[in-house]
């Protein structure tokens, strides 16, 4: 009788622990579908011309991601109001879409991988897990790092390799969001991000002419529910 006791208070205490846990921590499961653009931070590679003239290379490109599928957490730091309050949130992604370098290198498809982390302002609905209205927004900004390309095979015929491409880099990124109940009695959120970062260098082609790299930036729109609210 007593390891029964025991057993069933222990169940008991789990399942408190678990209510209570889902009171400070969110989960969500979303994707995009053709709205997410990358232009991508630069290396550039030192190479050298038919004649053995050093110049450089960039592998800059612009990826048009077709699909995107991501999993996200935030947790409470600070709640506010019953309807407000301060959170932290990250939701990595898997991205498959286009690679178009900027610089004539060929066309790709590929694989890359994001992971933004964000501090958050919330109004309105899931903003604390007793919130009472039927709607909200989210205000979020922070950093988001960037792995490019994981995978990716060319479409059009060169001698490029998927590692001359790959490069990883941080860009500072706001969002905005939009949270509102369905008929399901569920959350849904739709949230813009928009990232951009610092000028990169310009560099000379096998021609010797003065090329110029852009700033890489980042827009997505991203379409996700809460699933523990």
């Amino acid at each position: 009788m007593k390891k029964i006791i025991v057993i069933i208070a222990i169940l008991a205490s789990s399942f408190v622990a678990s209510a209570q846990f889902s009171r400070f921590m969110f989960f969500s499961a979303g994707f995009s579908f053709l709205t997410d653009v990358t232009v991508t931070d630069s290396h550039l590679a030192d190479v050298v011309d038919g004649k053995g003239i050093p110049c450089q290379e960039s592998f800059q490109s612009v990826q048009w991601n077709f699909v995107s599928g991501m999993l996200g957490a935030r947790m409470m730091l600070l709640p506010m109001t019953d309807n407000s309050s301060i959170t932290v949130s990250a939701m990595p992604s898997v991205n498959i879409g286009a690679i178009y370098p900027v610089h004539d290198l060929g066309v790709r498809y590929g694989m890359n991988v994001t992971v933004p982390v964000f501090a958050e302002l919330n109004i309105g609905a899931a903003s604390r897990y007793i919130a009472s209205n039927d709607w909200g927004i989210v205000l979020g900004f922070g950093y988001e790092y960037f792995y490019s390309p994981l995978l990716s095979y060319a479409v059009t015929d060169d001698t490029y390799k998927n590692a001359d491409f790959v490069n990883s880099w941080i860009l500072p990124t706001a969002k905005l969001g939009f949270r509102y109940w369905t008929k399901k009695n569920r959350v849904n959120e739709i949230i813009l991000k928009a990232g951009i970062g610092e000028k990169q260098d310009n560099f000379f082609t096998f021609d010797f002419k003065l090329s110029k790299q852009y700033r890489p930036i980042h827009f997505g729109l991203i379409f996700s529910r809460i699933l523990n609210y």
